[in-house]
């Protein structure tokens, strides 16, 4: 059953909501497929438009649109867009009460929501349950479905029953979308979702547009100006690990005059939100940031992506090189590394596990921590100072966040990343109560005028307020104007959730006592060796000598040819040897040489590219193919 006007098409819907005249490639296929009924999982690269792809059906069909999302950014980010498009979304996750969430699941009921988005491990408490089977249901969207799978690079349990959804409403399709799934992700999210009989749709991966370069150099800072000079002002992305590399990334560029601006999970929601506004405006053209940066993000005239430092795993790479050129224009990204950091990168690996002993031993301090009692927490929701936590019991703070990371793999908490909540506000009482409280509360009168003029809808749903205007339009102070707001809390008038720019914790179950407590060894394991894997599939793309379209291509199950633009196809350009015969040249010249050192090496063979040379010497000596004896000469092994 359609809810739009009979023969209005699915383009007609992306043309009226988001302007478009026709979908992109793919698109059209998977939208009809979702549309008239069919299970269907959707591959599309970062930029590919998934999100489209569950939205259209999710307004063409009968009934709500459910959409499943682990990020909390990228659901309020998808929410605010879809309001701006007058289509009524909600979304509901673990930074909400209780009594916030019972009011958005009322109006779902009574079909007063379009499209609803739900976190995970919210689907499983009895709340949501009770309610969902009053529901009237068209669709099912998982977004972010590589979730699902203990061989994806980002597996949240809670999604591995997901399924129970369709037993609750046995007609409702199902439409599965993720920008990086490798094979036996794919078979997984087919597999655990149980769709049935669906259709399938792979996008093609490949850029044409972007050149991916990777270099290892000796001086990253002195790198990274240099390709800032280059691509002087365009508008870019540097992306870090770490919040203090953005910081010493950043005050580099601005000492040398280039524009730019830092963004990180350590920075206030206003100044995130400040900051984004900014580049996005133009006003900044170069944002340094962590991978906190960038979920929902599609500026299009994005020219260069810089890695300042290297992410573990190709998904998350190419998620980030992916947001340049969406515009379909030239673009370009370099990632730098040296070999200590290839180094660091395995040691961060080991340190991701911990001992299982240390695991507990930080679910038992975050228990006492939060004063939750054997028995009880289960689906509460806590927000976590992990700088105070850390503190507190004398915790390393890298071993206890990794800790609380397998304690989520364990289907113990999930760890939901540290957003900005702002004060919610929403009456409890009506106009002619309201209207009582303030002739016997002359004082609040001007604030109670302000949120019900301010807020139309805010005596039936919770309205985000900006506690700094309304303290501004009373001329009061923040404090004053808070002592104010907690007084109407107190007095029934006003329900509030307080701002938090905290982590958020959920407990899946009761707090368990000590002897009870088990950390799933397959779990902690197969997570170890999925990590070993993904961090050698990111080595072998840093380090060998082959196009890096095709390697990644390679990596995400699809052919490629060479591009011709990345580091790799331009130094053959540039050389007297392909890599093949580069590499079968120094084989020959060490068979005749036995001994000799990499420069004698590359003046004997009269070469002219020295940066093509040393990535094939380097990925000889990986292979094992070469190796250095002496500390300088090289010989064949």
């Amino acid at each position: 059953m359609y809810k739009i006007q009979l023969g209005l098409k699915a383009e007609d819907v992306l043309k009226k909501y988001w302007g478009f005249d026709s979908f992109r490639k793919e698109q059209g296929d998977i939208v009809n497929s979702v549309i008239n009924g069919h299970d269907t999982l959707a591959l599309l690269p970062t930029g590919g438009g998934k999100s489209i792809c569950f939205q259209v059906p999710g307004i063409a069909r009968d009934g709500i649109c459910l959409v499943v999302s682990p990020l909390i950014a990228l659901m309020e980010d998808q929410v605010k867009s879809l309001r701006k498009k007058g289509i009524k979304a909600h979304a509901i996750n673990s930074g909400m009460s209780r009594r916030e969430i019972d009011i958005i699941l009322d109006n779902a009921k009574f079909g007063e929501v379009d499209f609803l988005y739900v976190s995970p491990e919210r689907l499983k408490t009895d709340l949501f349950i009770t309610r969902f089977k009053q529901m009237k249901v068209g669709l099912i969207a998982i977004d972010e479905a590589h979730c699902i799978s203990q061989w994806g690079h980002d597996f949240r349990p809670p999604y591995l029953d997901i399924h129970e959804l369709r037993e609750i409403h046995q007609k409702v399709p199902i439409v599965a979308v993720t920008a990086t799934a490798t094979e036996k992700v794919r078979k997984d999210i087919l597999e655990h979702l149980q769709l049935r009989d669906p259709n399938y749709f792979e996008g093609d991966f490949t850029r044409e547009n972007i050149a991916y370069e990777v270099y290892s150099v000796e001086n990253k800072l002195a790198a990274i100006l240099k390709a800032c000079k280059l691509f002087s002002g365009s508008t870019g992305i540097i992306y870090c690990q770490t919040r203090r590399s953005t910081k010493e990334v950043a005050k580099l560029l601005i000492a040398n005059k280039i524009s730019a601006g830092i963004y990180h999970g350590g920075l206030t929601g206003k100044e995130r939100t400040e900051k984004m506004q900014l580049w996005l405006d133009n006003r900044i053209k170069v944002i340094v940031a962590t991978n906190a940066f960038g979920m929902g993000i599609d500026k299009p005239n994005v020219r260069f992506v810089l890695h300042y430092e290297i992410p573990n795993n190709l998904e998350a790479y190419f998620q980030e090189a992916g947001r340049a050129g969406r515009d379909g224009k030239a673009a370009r990204t370099m990632a730098f590394y040296t070999n200590s950091d290839l180094n660091k990168m395995k040691l961060q690996l080991d340190g991701q596990f911990p001992p299982i002993d240390f695991i507990k031993t930080v679910y038992r301090a975050m228990c006492n921590h939060f004063s939750i009692a054997i028995g009880s927490g289960e689906n509460e929701s806590y927000g976590l100072d992990i700088k105070n936590f850390v503190s507190k019991y004398n915790f390393d703070p890298i071993r206890t966040y990794n800790a609380l990371k397998i304690l989520e793999l364990n289907g113990t908490i999930v760890l939901n990343e540290a957003v900005f909540h702002p004060t919610k506000v929403k009456f409890l009482v009506e106009n002619k109560t309201l209207y009582s409280f303030q002739l016997k509360n002359e004082k609040y009168d001007p604030l109670i005028s302000i949120l019900s003029r301010s807020y139309p809808g805010i005596f039936s749903y919770y309205y985000a307020i900006d506690e700094n205007k309304i303290a501004k339009r009373l001329n009061l102070s923040n404090a004053k104007t808070k002592e104010q707001l907690k007084y109407l809390e107190e007095h029934g008038v006003v329900d509030i959730s307080w701002q938090s720019e905290f982590p958020q914790v959920i407990l899946l179950h009761e707090r368990l006592p000590d002897d009870y407590m088990r950390i799933n060894n397959d779990v902690y394991e197969t997570r170890k060796t999925v990590a070993t894997e993904k961090f050698k599939g990111l080595k072998k793309f840093v380090s060998s000598p082959i196009c890096r379209s095709i390697l990644l291509l390679e990596y995400f199950g699809q052919e490629g040819q060479p591009c011709g633009i990345c580091d790799i196809c331009k130094a053959e350009k540039n050389s007297n040897y392909s890599t093949e015969e580069l590499v079968l040249a120094i084989t020959s010249v060490l068979k005749e040489k036995n001994l000799i050192s990499t420069n004698d090496l590359f003046d004997e063979m009269k070469l002219k590219d020295k940066d093509q040379f040393n990535k094939i010497i380097s990925w000889m000596l990986d292979e094992t193919i070469i190796t250095l004896e002496n500390e300088s000469q090289l010989k064949l092994s």
